[in-house]
Order: structure tokens, then sequence, then C-alpha cells
């Protein structure tokens, strides 16, 4: 598996290439801001992109979405419990004085447990809600990779005051859902550097209790 990490947008999300170098087959996680860049970086590498994967649907993770979809064909998925957020921003951007642009609605709703297929990888969905309603993570269990977009960072986790958000919450997702992962999963945050889980289970001060 090939993870490309492209720094998008004012806020510095991490949006990530994911491809299987056999096939060239790829998705796109969190495309959160200009498209002719991570474009680009597609047809350099003449990529076929199947999906595009929203971890939750803050605009600063969605905002290249429509034009990547305009482009490759690939369809959209998402969380059932984000999609408010993804057609209507302002319910998130406004708060933060910022405009941001509406998605068109996903062509498929995510849940708990379901596959997303691409060349020779399978990527698990993880139901982590509590920085969103419908925060989502995407595990590789083959190749011990976890894409946690704002749930869980380098030693702290999302912030949970944004429309959707509750603490106790992103909480539980933390620890029950996440912690549980083996110590050499490396995980690939929604912004700042990736960790591994037995990095984060020693210095991250959420994931005790």
């Amino acid at each position: 598996m090939h993870i490309e990490t492209l720094v998008v947008g004012p806020i510095e999300t991490n949006c990530y290439i994911v491809s299987d170098p056999d096939t060239k087959e790829a998705v796109i996680i969190d495309a959160g801001d200009e498209a002719p860049y991570i474009l680009n970086y597609i047809a350099q590498h003449d990529l076929k992109v199947t999906m595009l994967l929203n971890t939750h649907g803050h605009y600063d993770h969605t905002q290249a979405n429509d034009a990547i979809r305009e482009v490759t064909g690939a369809s959209l998925g998402i969380h059932c419990d984000d999609v408010d957020i993804l057609t209507v921003p302002e319910k998130v951007s406004s708060r933060m004085m910022v405009k941001a642009n509406p998605c068109k609605a996903p062509e498929q709703l995510l849940h708990n447990g379901d596959i997303i297929s691409f060349g020779k990888y399978n990527l698990q969905v993880i139901y982590t809600p509590g920085h969103t309603k419908g925060g989502c993570c995407f595990y590789e269990a083959s190749e011990k990779v976890c894409f946690t977009g704002d749930t869980l960072f380098k030693e702290t986790i999302g912030r949970a005051d944004l429309y959707g958000g509750h603490y106790p919450t992103l909480l539980n997702s933390v620890r029950e859902r996440l912690s549980v992962l083996p110590d050499d999963v490396v995980i690939y945050p929604g912004h700042g550097e990736d960790s591994t889980m037995g990095y984060e289970r020693k210095k991250n001060p959420y994931l005790k209790g």
C-alpha cells in the first residue's frame, strides 16, 4: 500500500491518497481543499480513484470533494450521521467565522464495520463519534494503518465543542474503539504528524482512564 500525504487548505488538513501500486486503484481520504493539487498528483501517478472518503463532515476535510468527484467519477462515502454538516457546513463554519461551500450529497452512507475495497486492500469503517456525530476512522488490518481524522492525534484527541461534538462520547470512542488496536498500528490523523498506537498508549493522557 502506498500512502501519500498532501497537506491542504488554511487549517493544514492531511489529505491521504491511498493506493495499490499494482492495480493503481486508489481512495482519497479527506479531500479538504486545493482540488487542483490533489488532481495533479492523481494524474501524475496515473491513479484510478474509486472512492472519496470523509472521516467526518467538517468543511476543512470536505471542500474538494465535488471538484474531484466531477473529474474522476468517484463516489463519496461519509457516515450517515454527518450528512447534515457536509451539505450545510454553516452549522460549523459560521462559529469559526469562515465561509464554506456545501457539498453534494454522498453516494454511499457509511456504517460501523463497513468494508471499502480497492485493489487488494480493505479499509474497515470504525465508527468513532464525539468530534462529530458521525466521525469515522478507516483501518487496514493487514497493513496495520488507521486513518483517524480528528478523533485521535499524536498525544491528544479532537475538540468536542463544535456542532455535533460530545466530549464523553469522544473519550469513549478513543478508549473503546481505537485503543484496542495493536501497538504497531500506525495512525494517520486529520492534522499533524503520524504516530503509533503503542506510542499513544504510553504518551496520550486521553487513552488512560
